[in-house]
């Protein structure tokens, strides 16, 4: 933190021009309390964006290193793919062809929009791993546009295994307060963070016309309404990616369901009587124009 601090002041400064910086982890590192940290410091935050997390797999062990997600202890190359937005799967040349769609589905099944890229020395096309801006909240929104039947293969039940994805989809408005007290329970400390890896969710709130935006990594949370809906049909979506998701998958699902706008008790358009001030007689006679 406090080198990027360093470098952060220089920049600003006028001491520092450049073009990015590159971190680079050991293959045992959990990324998550790195991304969090361009979020959390305010003068990283201004400084800096998180353009790309890139996990290298191996494919000629991939199969073997994403087995050991069955023990919890051993699930960091799991964890680190759930995470990330892209994957260099290197080594292609070393394993048959046929083989290698089967590792694909595997990793997909972890992070289901994750870019997968396949490659021999890690030599990967840079605009690929470069400038894709995978934290933004536009990107979130690409993801939105998967047609069925990626959707479908998204959102279904994964193996049980310690880290997985739990998908919801509904039409309906959503209850911007409800959402949020949903959030806190799950991400409201560091301790109940600690599972959820990443939260991505493109969400119609109720009396607003523009899409909003949902995107977290464990408690730092990023949001904001974006584009409008025009005539798109309002359909929420939100992903959870984490370890143990598939154990709270009605959890979250019935959960998230609750966030849902009731019906309110009165419709538009219906004449009522409203108390406009503290006396007896301080009642005006008026008419339902909008919910929000």
């Amino acid at each position: 933190v406090k080198t990027l601090q360093n470098i952060a002041f220089k920049c600003v400064s006028g001491g520092t021009v450049l073009d990015g910086v590159l971190i680079e982890l050991t293959g045992v590192a959990d990324p998550a309390p790195v991304v969090q940290t361009f979020h959390i410091y305010p003068d990283v935050a201004k400084a800096f964006y998180v353009d790309n997390v890139v996990a290298l797999v191996d494919a000629k062990h991939a199969m073997e290193k994403l087995d050991e997600s069955k023990d919890p202890d051993k699930a960091t190359a799991c964890a680190q793919i759930a995470f990330s937005s892209t994957v260099l799967l290197n080594k292609v040349d070393l394993v048959d062809a046929a083989q290698l769609p089967v590792i694909e589905k595997r990793i997909k099944q972890l992070n289901g929009t994750v870019d997968i890229i396949r490659c021999q020395q890690a030599r990967a096309p840079l605009e690929r791993l470069f400038n894709v801006n995978a934290f933004s909240l536009e990107k979130i929104l690409e993801e939105q546009y998967m047609d069925e039947e990626e959707f479908t293969k998204f959102y279904q039940p994964k193996m049980d295994r310690s880290v997985s994805n739990v998908g919801v989809k509904c039409e309906g408005a959503l209850n911007m307060i409800a959402f949020q007290r949903f959030l806190d329970i799950y991400l409201g400390t560091e301790e109940s963070a600690q599972d959820f890896l990443r939260v991505k969710a493109v969400l119609n709130v109720a009396g607003r016309n523009d899409k909003f935006v949902v995107q977290c990594v464990h408690m730092v949370r990023n949001q904001n309404f974006t584009v409008p809906w025009g005539s798109e049909v309002r359909e929420n979506r939100i992903i959870f990616i984490g370890r143990g998701m598939q154990q709270r998958r009605q959890e979250l699902t019935e959960g998230f369901m609750a966030c849902m706008q009731k019906p309110l008790r009165f419709n538009v358009g219906l004449k009522v009587r409203c108390k406009t001030g503290p006396g007896e007689k301080d009642w005006e006679v008026g008419h339902i124009i909008e919910h929000w």
